[in-house]
């Protein structure tokens, strides 16, 4: 006959282990701190094309657009508030007159280069000419890495990102571009250093593996 002590000290074994198992699961979340609330909105937006389309902010992936590739700029800045101020400005006076700022994601190259949200995926934000705004998310990594390439914390930080939303989206490691790979006239993410490109791609390969 089974022992009810024994069994009650197993019982309350496993649920302390289960108690573990949770609290690691919820630990394991998105590596990024959000700032969605933070940045500012332009109802009024007044590029050429928003105005055109008849667009009064970004539209919605729907079904028909789902998110299949990341695309990776440099943001030539260090300040997300201070960037989405310049992107949600009139045209007129000197911005860009966005709806809002014009990455999903910042990695910053302050003290321990953390990851920012700054605008939900679900918004198909115009960031390249080539039509993958509609498909991909945008990357900014803090400062202008056509000058000099980014400190290895950040590239890290950049990781870490990428492997959460390729993991999250089932996006190929094919599908992780940068901005020039998508479209040659621009120098952005600043990969006009061959070395620092193909640091990326390294790190992204030891990063990803196989996936995909």
């Amino acid at each position: 006959m089974s022992n009810p002590v024994i069994l009650c000290q197993v019982a309350k074994e496993l649920r302390a282990l289960a108690d573990v198992v949770e609290g690691e699961a919820r630990v394991d979340g998105p590596p990024w701190i959000d700032r969605v609330a933070e940045m500012p909105v332009n109802t009024n937006p007044d590029q050429v094309y928003m105005v055109q389309r008849g667009w009064k902010a970004w539209p919605l992936r729907g079904t028909l657009y789902p998110v299949t590739g990341l695309t990776i700029h440099h943001t030539m800045s260090h300040s997300p508030l201070a960037t989405a101020q310049y992107c949600t400005k009139s045209v007129t006076k000197g911005g860009k007159g966005y709806p809002t700022v014009q990455y999903h994601y910042w990695v910053s190259q302050d003290d321990d280069c953390p990851i920012y949200r700054l605008v939900p995926d679900h918004e198909m934000i115009w960031h390249d000419c080539t039509g993958a705004y509609q498909t991909t998310l945008s990357i900014g990594m803090a400062g202008s890495l056509h000058l000099a390439p980014p400190p290895l914390e950040q590239l890290e930080s950049t990781m870490t990102l990428i492997r959460w939303l390729c993991n999250e989206y089932g996006i190929p490691k094919n599908e992780v571009q940068g901005h020039r790979d998508r479209y040659a006239a621009t120098i952005c993410p600043g990969w006009r250093h061959a070395l620092w490109r193909t640091q990326f791609f390294d790190m992204l390969d030891s990063t990803l593996g196989s996936h995909g």
